[in-house]
């Protein structure tokens, strides 16, 4: 060495070692002649393979996907699986222009009517199916409803006279002090049960509590608790329970009030004219869910809620109470509300029929003297809503009752069209998410249905939503005149209020049919009052 040292062994052994590394390297190394790096930095950069293939595909697909969303015909205008139309292309003002709301009004008219919507809504729910069993999941916000006011002395399990007076604070905020007056619930158990209940069998606890008009002991209705592996998934504002939909209801105390003002200002203007009825209809998520899945739902109580309802309906008004009556024949296992679908079914509307015959004095029509319609196949909003597969498996059937006097009625729709059709009409050759329309043709501004066996001038007025669709033919029998608007489209076809209607058709009685979701929808409730006047 120059420096007269000798070298270490240790770095004699450490050069061999070195030597061993780099020949195994490049022996294993798929090309020899090629230096294979030690460490990661000492690799020299290389070109990702493969790359520029898959630039070109992503290109070609955004490139077709773009000429696809520019081809004006190709794009929709309804949507089957939300059954809604679709927004429309904004007409162009200068206005519009000026504050930049024809732009966004463009883009949104844009993203709503993309080409193959459905198809991709189809797609894209089935790829979130793959993520696995979601049994408590939460998809969309559901709004905290309002506490409910207390109705002092009120018994929900019989029938009420919805008299109390009310009081209106500084702040119009409602308060009501009703009379103590009760009437005992009558319905005696159906014979025949068409459908068993989806959650269970029935069981009813007795309160001990003694009907004071019929000594008859009431019996409090409970839902059973769901069986151990029962699948709840909360989809935005559906609640589904293994094959069934449920719709969330949520009390606003604004709008029970407005509603409950618009029928007590109806029965102000028809005093000496008319009669007024109302049904408060609970929907499927109050009957059929036990109540611990209501509260882990976040939904009001509907009992409660048309209770205080009821309770705020003036002296002029009477109210039909129908939940307990509901209770009861599904927990004896009828089939009153659809699993796939937000409605009640033509046996449920009849359950409520007997209800309203008996306030109204008269004898409901037996449900065999109807003919009965089966209509297998049904597919409704719940199962739009969620294209839930256990629902496309067990699709709901629906019943339609024809009256032995008629099955005609006389239809306005909102476009001014005036036709004859059917009260129940053949559906079987409909679409599985539209053969709830058996019904009175659907959801029209005016209709009306005579009874060409009676000539005693009866007349009764269904003011409605589609709820009231399916109640309304089982009237036919008891009036020679059933005349049914829906509050909703009325005022396209016809600029007369609720009293000038019923002057001029001579109406004896009017009843409000409503489910409960309409009373915490303000637009409807607008609607409504609108037509009040």
């Amino acid at each position: 060495m120059a420096d007269g040292k000798r070298p270490s062994p240790f770095q004699g052994l450490k050069h061999l070692i070195n030597r061993i590394q780099w020949r195994a390297y490049a022996f294993f190394h798929r090309s020899r002649r090629e230096p294979y790096a030690l460490y990661e930095e000492h690799a020299p950069r290389k070109r990702a393979r493969g790359l520029r293939p898959r630039v070109a595909t992503f290109g070609v697909a955004l490139a077709v996907l773009t000429v696809l969303a520019m081809i004006y015909p190709l794009r929709p205008t309804y949507s089957e699986q939300e059954r809604r139309n679709l927004t429309e292309f904004p007409e162009f003002s200068l206005s519009a222009l000026a504050d930049g709301s024809y732009f966004d009004d463009i883009s949104t008219w844009f993203a709503d009517t993309f080409p193959l919507r459905d198809t991709f809504l189809t797609l894209q729910n089935s790829v979130e199916r793959l993520y696995g069993i979601q049994t408590h999941t939460i998809t969309g916000e559901v709004t905290q409803g309002d506490e409910i006011p207390e109705v002092a002395s009120s018994d929900s399990t019989g029938d009420e006279d919805g008299s109390g007076e009310i009081t209106q604070t500084e702040d119009g905020t409602q308060t009501v002090e009703p009379e103590e007056s009760e009437t005992p619930d009558s319905d005696t158990p159906s014979e025949d049960s068409e459908v068993t209940a989806d959650l269970g069998d029935a069981e009813a606890i007795s309160n001990d509590e003694t009907d004071a008009a019929t000594g008859e002991e009431e019996e409090e209705l409970v839902v059973p608790e769901l069986d151990d592996d029962a699948e709840v998934e909360k989809l935005s504002a559906v609640l589904t329970i293994d094959n069934a939909g449920y719709e969330y209801y949520n009390f606003v105390l604004s709008y029970a009030d407005e509603y409950t003002a618009a029928i007590n200002s109806a029965a102000e203007q028809l005093e000496g004219i008319s009669n007024v009825y109302s049904i408060i209809v609970p929907n499927s998520m109050g009957i059929c869910v036990p109540e611990d899945v209501q509260e882990y739902a976040n939904t009001s109580d509907q009992e409660a809620a048309i209770e205080y309802m009821n309770s705020c309906l003036s002296d002029q008004v009477t109210a039909i109470p129908v939940y307990h009556t509901l209770l009861k024949y599904y927990l004896e296992g009828e089939y009153l509300y659809f699993r796939t679908d937000h409605h009640w079914t033509a046996l449920g509307a009849y359950r409520a029929y007997e209800k309203f015959a008996e306030a109204a004095g008269f004898t409901a029509t037996p449900l065999e003297d109807y003919t009965e319609h089966v209509y297998e196949g049904f597919l409704g909003t719940f199962y739009s809503d969620t294209n839930s597969e256990a629902m496309a498996e067990t699709p709901d059937t629906v019943y339609a009752y024809e009256a032995p006097s008629t099955n005609n009625i006389h239809i306005t729709n909102s476009e001014m069209t005036n036709w004859l059709y059917l009260v129940i009409a053949n559906v079987d050759n409909s679409s599985a998410a539209n053969k709830y329309g058996t019904f009175i043709g659907g959801d029209n501004a005016y209709s009306y249905i005579e009874n060409p066996n009676l000539d005693d001038g009866s007349a009764i007025m269904l003011i409605k939503e589609s709820y009231g669709n399916a109640f309304a033919p089982f009237l036919i029998e008891n009036y020679q005149y059933v005349y049914i608007i829906d509050y909703r489209y009325i005022s396209q076809v016809d600029s007369r209020g609720i009293k000038e209607m019923c002057e001029d058709l001579n109406i004896q009685d009017v009843l409000f049919l409503n489910t409960i979701s309409t009373t915490r929808a303000e637009n409807l409730i607008q609607k409504l009052a609108a037509f009040v006047g």
